[in-house]
């Protein structure tokens, strides 16, 4: 690394790599949704950078069996 008395941070020299900073982990929050029909609908949703809401991930819909136990029942991916 080069002097940080000079630039005002450390800048790495040819050839070496940038030290990497903080990565900020976005939280995918699952969304259980009831049907007219009785089906639950699940999706996953995170917040962009820009503070926009949007679904990652696949959409599942399940239904309740007979023990209370949700069992999958159809799945697709999200469309951007």
């Amino acid at each position: 690394m080069v002097d940080v008395g000079f630039f005002g941070k450390p800048v790495p020299l040819s050839g070496q790599r940038r030290q990497a900073g903080s990565t900020v982990a976005r939280l995918v929050e699952p969304k259980l949704d009831r049907l007219p029909d009785g089906r639950y609908k699940q999706t996953h949703w995170m917040w962009n950078r820009c503070a926009n809401l949007v679904q990652v991930g696949a959409t599942t819909v399940y239904v309740v069996n007979d023990f209370g136990v949700m069992v999958p029942v159809a799945s697709w991916e999200a469309r951007c």
